[in-house]
């Protein structure tokens, strides 16, 4: 009989805010206790330019914290569709056993990927385990965004598009909107499906000035 065992290999997922550290603490006190390796990898979905001073902060947070617990630290830039691959991605680089993610609203999930995300990241990663954490151990956001709410957008006169809450049967597209929460005003993220594929537009006060996914802007409003 071999007398081999698996050395365990702890991979948490997080947002830039502190809303992950909670998450952290607790994989890292797991971690702890199976004498595992630790992998923090941080997502980031957040334009550069309009938060560059939060992330700075947000990393020297997270720096001190993966020091505290001897973990390697990644950060990721990445877009809220990519979100399960951009974890498997890095769970098999690392050669994770075991991944760490916080409760996630499966109903919004499923009507952008038409799927669970966690299902995906089974999927994808078969070789390690899954733990999502419940709600009150996570308080997960998606980094700093509120969570993602249902909602729709029809075109104006002009060419943009009105951001509304309201399924008034004649909108142009239904998705998700992602507010920023360090805004009162409606600003942020509108994910939505279009051609068979998820595209993510930016919202400044309710109105989305051009219907140009996120990734092929050259400019920021």
């Amino acid at each position: 009989m071999s007398s081999f065992q698996q050395e365990e290999r702890i991979l948490i997922c997080v947002y830039y805010g502190q809303n992950g550290l909670r998450l952290i603490r607790r994989g890292a006190d797991i971690a702890n206790k199976l004498s595992a390796s630790l992998f923090i990898l941080v997502l980031d979905p957040l334009p550069e330019k309009e938060y560059k001073l939060d992330k700075k902060v947000d990393m020297s947070i997270f720096k001190e914290v993966a020091n505290e617990y001897g973990a390697e630290l990644m950060i990721k830039r990445s877009r809220m569709k990519d979100i399960a691959s951009m974890i498997a991605e890095e769970a098999k680089e690392n050669k994770v056993t075991q991944i760490m993610i916080g409760q996630v609203a499966e109903s919004l999930w499923t009507t952008l990927l038409g799927r669970s995300i966690t299902n995906i990241i089974l999927e994808k990663a078969p070789f390690a385990d899954l733990h999502v954490m419940p709600q009150e151990l996570s308080e997960e956001n998606i980094g700093e965004f509120e969570r993602g709410i249902q909602s729709y957008i029809k075109e104006n006169k002009d060419g943009t598009y009105e951001l509304s809450f309201k399924n008034e049967q004649d909108f142009d597209y239904e998705g998700i909107f992602f507010k920023w929460a360090q805004t009162d005003f409606n600003s942020g993220i509108f994910a939505f499906n279009k051609d068979g594929g998820i595209i993510e537009v930016r919202v400044k006060d309710g109105i989305v000035y051009r219907l140009i996914d996120i990734d092929e802007e050259e400019d920021e409003i």
